[in-house]
């Protein structure tokens, strides 16, 4: 991916206004994007957008008015999507630490959607779904044992917070469900995935092993949630995944195992390809033989490189035909994590040139350690019918130091 052509003259504007790292969205290309994988899927697939991969409101009006429902996770993105516009009826909620108190938030809000990750959310959901006379319909998520020894950002085959594992499940108390509908089960472990072969493999196996749970349990399995997990490249000889055979694959998938539904919750295939974070170079020098650029941001703004030790791709803003040469990128904070990769880019880069890294529209501003050494917050642009719009100027650590 590089920055559209359409697009510079607008950047231009925004680096000369801001002078400070930013975020920039493409909402155009979002929506475009959107529309064509609703118009890949077939009847009874659901898809659903993953909040936790970018909640900024822009982007999350974009998904409502797609017809998406929002995956949340947190009071904090509940609150965020019903201000969004998101109708309740659209909401899914999902993540590992659900309280009592939050589950009560939950049903005020009208959310009729709830994935239990525990015995104990179960029948505490089941108790104020009684008080408040309601009767959600209820996911159980089911923390699968692979043979596979590998690991990924939602656990793999290591134990995690992510549901209780089938064993545990096969304790679950029916005559404390009365208050709820049971409608499937949750299963979500793997992410990032660019092979639809290794999709194939594991969701095979998760629909296998759910059937069988759900037959243990004696409930039905209406619905299969198999979460997200479809990645993006971030390197150049990675391939994007096509929707298409995701489809395909889905289909099969229900017509082998008599699903009347599957959901997907998608997050970084959604919305990753449409953002990019823009940075100045700060300093060049050569240590020990190495050409290092130090930028005005770095993992206080995009912590992907230090949490899971891949690069975003990345691109010098100003066109030029100079030779390329070996680079890395490191950012203002110190400490010697702040390292966002290794590239080939032009060797004519001097302080003051603009880098920009893409595939950032997702588990960039909101996944990062913005308060460290007190530099400031990015700020986040959005292109949309054609126009640029900044809803959040860049922020000083006066404006939250206390």
């Amino acid at each position: 991916m590089i920055v559209k052509d359409e697009h510079r003259p607008l950047i231009e504007k925004v680096i000369k206004r801001l002078d400070s790292s930013f975020f920039y969205y493409d909402l155009d290309g979002l929506k475009d994007h959107l529309e064509n994988l609703e118009s890949l899927m077939d009847d009874n697939i659901k898809l659903w957008y993953a909040c936790k991969a970018n909640p900024m409101s822009a982007v999350l009006k974009v998904f409502r008015n797609c017809g998406f429902g929002i995956d949340v996770a947190s009071k904090g993105e509940l609150d965020q999507v019903i201000r969004s516009g998101v109708k309740p009826e659209n909401i899914l909620s999902t993540g590992p630490s659900k309280s009592r108190k939050y589950l009560r938030e939950l049903l005020k809000e009208d959310v009729n959607i709830v994935v239990c990750e525990s015995l104990n959310q179960v029948y505490w959901l089941n108790t104020i779904a009684n008080e408040m006379g309601r009767k959600p319909d209820v996911l159980l998520r089911v923390q699968l044992e692979w043979d596979d020894d590998s690991s990924s950002v939602l656990g793999g085959n290591e134990i995690t917070p992510f549901g209780e594992d089938e064993s545990t499940w096969h304790k679950l108390d029916m005559s404390q469900t009365n208050n709820l509908n049971i409608i499937g089960l949750h299963a979500f472990q793997w992410g990032n995935i660019l092979k639809t072969s290794e999709l194939e493999k594991i969701w095979q196996s998760t629909a296998t092993k759910a059937k069988d749970l759900a037959k243990k349990l004696n409930i039905k399995l209406d619905v299969l949630d198999l979460g997200g997990g479809i990645g993006i490249p971030y390197v150049e000889d990675q391939e994007n995944v096509d929707f298409k055979k995701i489809n395909l694959l889905l289909q099969q998938l229900k017509a082998d195992f008599g699903f009347n539904n599957i959901w997907m919750e998608l997050g970084r295939y959604a919305v990753g390809p449409y953002g990019s974070y823009m940075s100045q170079v700060i300093d060049r020098k050569t240590v020990r033989g190495k050409e290092i650029l130090v930028l005005d941001g770095g993992i206080n703004h995009i912590a992907r490189p230090a949490l899971t030790h891949q690069a975003f791709p990345c691109e010098l803003f100003r066109k030029t035909d100079a030779q390329t040469t070996s680079y890395q990128i490191n950012g203002p904070l110190c400490t010697a994590i702040d390292n966002l990769g290794t590239f080939e880019l032009p060797n004519d880069i001097q302080p003051g040139d603009w880098l920009a890294f893409h595939q950032a529209g997702a588990y960039g501003f909101t996944e990062s350690m913005p308060f460290f050494l007190c530099h400031n917050l990015a700020a986040e642009v959005i292109f949309y019918e054609g126009n640029m719009m900044i809803p959040r100027n860049p922020k000083k650590a006066e404006d939250w130091l206390v």
